[in-house]
């Protein structure tokens, strides 16, 4: 294969990735969609559904299960996120805010996970049998 072929190679492959790379980070950055609610479950029961649309200015509440508790925000921009937890390892503070679906938040000591839905639940659990 000649020299010429293979740079040909190599930028279509750094064109794809880039491409890649650039929608990924466009997708994660996308706003609330309208209708988009937070899920907060313990225990794989949900326990409150948070309107992450229209939300006119940040608030805080506090989910207190177990003896330990998670202090949740919701921002005017949509998005949800633990700000402080009685967990040891603060991993759920970590994960940021979210404000889709891609990822969800969870605090394996306080057994609480936020998940993003752009509709409304119908009761059944986001869950499968394997998770459970």
């Amino acid at each position: 294969m000649s020299i010429k072929k293979k740079a040909i190679i190599l930028i279509v492959v750094a064109v794809v990735i880039g491409i890649a790379a650039v929608s990924s980070i466009f997708i994660m950055n996308t706003k609330t969609k309208k209708g988009s609610y937070a899920y907060i479950y313990h225990n794989n029961e949900v326990i409150k559904v948070v309107d992450l649309t229209n939300v006119k200015e940040d608030y805080e509440f506090k989910i207190e299960v177990d003896g330990g508790y998670n202090l949740i925000r919701v921002t005017k921009d949509g998005s949800i996120g633990v700000v402080d937890a009685s967990c040891p390892d603060h991993i759920c503070m970590n994960t940021g805010f979210i404000k889709n679906g891609l990822m969800p938040i969870t605090c394996l000591p306080n057994k609480i996970v936020i998940e993003v839905k752009t509709s409304l639940d119908d009761g059944n659990s986001a869950y499968d049998s394997v998770a459970k």
